[in-house]
């Protein structure tokens, strides 16, 4: 009898504050399989070692990725606020 396959992933997920039940997905990355039959024993731990790095540094690439962008929203929000046009409070006319 054959085991089930699974898979390890690492989801990149944002969460609204004002709804941390819902989680939108940024991304997601899958870990290599692994073949039993082909690890050589003096090298596994380090192989292994090597293909979670490589994934972990693509995932926190993806949360720094997603944290610029949500503070230069938040940055360009906060410019524009300042720098929006007042309404005109009435019309002027010019005295003659």
């Amino acid at each position: 009898m054959e085991t089930p396959m699974s898979r390890i992933r690492i989801l990149v997920v944002k969460v609204e504050d004002d709804n941390p039940d819902t989680m939108s997905e940024l991304a997601s990355f899958d870990m290599p399989e692994v073949d039993i039959d082909t690890l050589k024993p003096e090298t596994a731990l380090d192989d292994l070692e090597a293909s979670t790095y490589e994934i972990g540094t693509a995932a926190l690439r993806k949360v720094l990725q997603a944290r610029w962008e949500e503070m230069d929203a938040q940055l360009a929000d906060k410019s524009r606020q300042a720098f929006s046009p007042s309404r005109p409070k009435g019309r002027r006319t010019p005295k003659h």
